[in-house]
């Protein structure tokens, strides 16, 4: 991961285990699902598919609808319902890099933590 980039937090990874668990029981692989995303005007390569679902690569709206379409469910079928008040447990907040918030405490993308200055080397 570079320094830019972010771990996958609690959305994506849900939606990349939902996407590839409605793969697996469909019955389709990799190949499948990027032709036929391909063919619905979404053009794919079986290693994009691969990177969604392992939640190393981030997709856009467009991406949901269509992976949605070729796996039969509607979009919203493949976001959570709603988010455990756990996820940042042990101190594993999602905050955006100082470059974008600028100093001061910044907020958790996920839970609205408030970031600890203090507790920072």
């Amino acid at each position: 991961m570079t320094k830019h980039e972010r771990a996958p937090g609690p959305y994506t990874r849900h939606v990349a285990e939902t996407i590839r668990d409605l793969r697996v029981r469909a019955g389709l692989t990799t190949t499948e699902v990027a032709r036929r995303l391909t063919e619905a005007g979404r053009p794919t390569h079986k290693s994009t598919v691969s990177r969604i679902e392992s939640g190393t690569r981030a997709i856009s709206v467009d991406d949901l609808a269509a992976l949605a379409a070729v796996l039969g469910v509607r979009p919203a079928a493949l976001l959570p319902r709603d988010v455990p008040a756990d996820l940042c447990a042990a101190g594993r907040h999602a905050y955006d890099s100082r470059e974008i918030t600028g100093p001061g405490p910044r907020v958790c993308n996920d839970c609205g933590h408030l970031e600890d200055l203090e507790s920072e080397d």
